[in-house]
């Protein structure tokens, strides 16, 4: 039904419903037309931003029934002027001008500080209604490395009713604004999410489903930012959101997305507000979120939503082995005598239940299954004794109070014989010795990360490598689940090879290259982690024998650390189709945080080919920002 209402007014945007009610023109002379037109509030309504090709600007919003006048897209004073002649006089009909842009109409009202005639819109009024919502709550999900679009996290808008607790957050209505895609095709949706290619659009729809999406489906954790926007901000909030009905807006992965027309949501809400002008780069979601959160007194109230996953093995560490293996074979037999005492039992039963209703939810179980989950509560229902399921402790540092994803380094080492200093930068976003708190354990995602080295011999600057993307997915085996661990790289980098392609420990020749690799990761402790992937490459260049080359062979490495430092060792064996054959790379790197922001960074590798060895050594200064 929301839903429903929600977007029939696209009907009356184009025209296909009802008529216009007459009205008499605003007085408003052409000086103040042309004042009220340069507003940035009204830049901000239509969403106008300089434009690339003229001196003028263009509004971001492709579809035309957004606008009242023919060229008002690039034209704020012709739309402005066409508002101010439609908006006059009282509206009966829905598709009268202060119903379909009833933000903009209150604006301009309140800006000639004449009062707003009365308003009579149906649909307007009856969606509004529905909704009903008195706060605002910013919901940041966390990364999910299997889709393009949500590998740096996910943000949205949750609207809270009056009288909703945290036991009916889920009837709630959440705002959400993605990309509509066509394509299953993981290389044309990133290609096309990175250039524009796909329509961006607003969407509202029952909170629980995100939930049901997120939690259950792509284990993704949810954390609630409840903010402090008041009863009127919300109205402004929504009233906008209404003008923005089946708006199509240019959606960009890293720039143009969800979170950064989130932030022009809360601006319209709270004029004064500016923050998306520190996004013009790039709007990393949880950077976002982070700048929402530095506005004073923004935040009300943090509440955490693990993950349905993270909520079984969080339950399940507390307890013995023989409990959780006891669970597991409940899970397939439910009526199985375990052994165990009443309380073991009991604890089991809980986690057995867990276990496969997250599996029937994530789509892994069938629906004959139910009976199972049905003969597991009753089993449990039977033994008279508390729950034994602990519930969930919140991490103690939130992603928006973990480090900046944007990452500068200087530093100073020695490779190929020679000295050098380089100069770092990533725009985005966490590698795997990063500070650890606020962010997936396991997960590494580096985004267009480049290195500029000055070389002490030849007195020249190269640049080093560039990478579009490097992924580490280090999900770790348990009883209960057996993920995939696996990696993946794309980018131009240096290659310890000279001119004909044979390996050198003197000379360095550009390569493009993409390379990746899948196995499995173990848990050491509770900071350790081992893993064992096999992995491919291949390399392109001129210099390479062919013009190109590939290497297959095992990839071993091990973290370890905790808050304050962590260290990774790795060890990559390639066979290659080349006359060098095999070639070994061992890498070892420690990273020591100092104050927040800062951490120092050492590395030491060594690259052994032809029976000929290539040292690197480097340290070098860390700032996130």
């Amino acid at each position: 039904m929301i839903l429903r209402l929600f977007f029939a007014g696209a009907l009356a945007c184009l025209g296909l419903s009802g008529t216009h009610a007459s009205a008499t023109p605003l007085s408003l002379s052409s000086a103040q037309l042309q004042t009220l037109a340069n507003s940035p509030y009204w830049h901000l309504l239509l969403r106008y931003e300089p434009a690339h090709t003229t001196s003028g600007v263009r509004s971001e919003a492709r579809s035309s029934h957004f606008f009242l006048a023919s060229n008002g897209r690039d034209n704020p004073l012709a739309e402005l002027t066409a508002l101010a002649e439609a908006v006059t006089g009282s509206a009966t009909d829905n598709n009268h001008a202060a119903c379909r842009f009833p933000t903009r109409a209150h604006w301009l009202y309140s800006q000639t500080g004449l009062g707003q005639p009365s308003l009579n819109c149906p649909a307007y009024d009856e969606w509004r209604e529905l909704v009903n919502p008195e706060q605002a709550t910013l919901v940041f999900a966390s990364d999910y490395l299997n889709s393009p679009s949500s590998m740096f996290g996910h943000t949205f808008l949750r609207l809270d009713a009056p009288g909703q607790t945290e036991d009916t957050r889920l009837l709630a209505y959440a705002i959400n604004f993605a990309a509509e895609t066509n394509t299953k095709n993981p290389f044309v949706f990133a290609f096309k999410g990175l250039t524009g290619g796909y329509p961006g659009l607003f969407s509202l729809m029952p909170y629980y489903e995100k939930v049901k999406e997120y939690s259950d489906m792509e284990n993704r954790d949810l954390w609630e930012y409840q903010l402090s926007l008041t009863p009127d901000e919300v109205h402004l909030l929504i009233s906008h959101l209404w003008e923005l009905r089946s708006v199509e807006f240019p959606y960009y992965f890293s720039t143009r997305n969800c979170s950064f027309q989130l932030l022009a949501l809360m601006e319209v809400a709270r004029p004064g507000l500016a923050m998306r002008k520190d996004f013009s780069m790039q709007a990393i979601p949880t950077d976002t979120v982070r700048r929402v959160l530095k506005e004073q007194g923004m935040l009300r109230e943090l509440t955490y939503r693990p993950a349905a996953e993270r909520q079984l093995l969080m339950a399940t560490e507390h307890f013995p082995k023989p409990i959780n293996e006891a669970a597991l074979l409940l899970s397939k037999t439910p009526t199985l005598s375990t052994g165990l005492t009443v309380n073991e039992e009991a604890a089991a039963l809980e986690t057995a239940f867990d276990y496969s209703y997250y599996q029937f939810m994530a789509g892994q179980q069938s629906t004959d299954n139910k009976q199972k989950m049905r003969t597991l509560l009753a089993r449990r229902a039977s033994i008279d004794l508390p729950e034994q399921r602990m519930k969930p402790l919140q991490p103690p540092i939130d992603p928006a109070s973990g480090h900046s994803t944007a990452r500068l380094a200087l530093s100073a080492g020695h490779a190929r014989e020679a000295g050098y200093a380089s100069l770092k930068l990533r725009p985005a976003y966490h590698d795997l010795l990063d500070p650890p708190a606020g962010y997936r354990q396991g997960a590494h995602i580096d985004f267009l990360d480049s290195e500029i080295r000055l070389d002490e011999e030849q007195k020249r600057l190269r640049l080093e490598r560039l990478s579009a993307v490097d992924i580490d997915s280090l999900a770790t085996l348990d009883i209960f689940f057996k993920p995939i661990s696996w990696y993946f790289g794309l980018g131009w980098r240096q290659a310890a090879v000279n001119g004909s392609g044979a390996f050198s420990d003197i000379e360095h020749h550009g390569v493009a290259y993409i390379d990746g690799g899948a196995g499995y990761s173990l848990q050491l402790g509770d900071s350790g982690q081992c893993y064992l992937q096999l992995g491919m490459d291949i390399e392109a260049g001129p210099s390479l024998d062919r013009g190109w080359r590939t290497g297959i062979g095992p990839r071993t490495g091990c973290l370890a650390g905790n808050d304050n430092w962590r260290m990774r060792i790795q060890s990559d064996l390639r066979w290659r189709n080349a006359p060098d054959g095999l070639e070994h790379q061992l890498k070892l790197e420690l990273q020591r945080d100092l104050v927040k922001g800062h951490a120092l960074r050492i590395q030491t590798g060594l690259l052994h080919a032809d029976r000929k060895e290539s040292l690197l050594t480097e340290l070098g200064w860390i700032h996130y920002f």
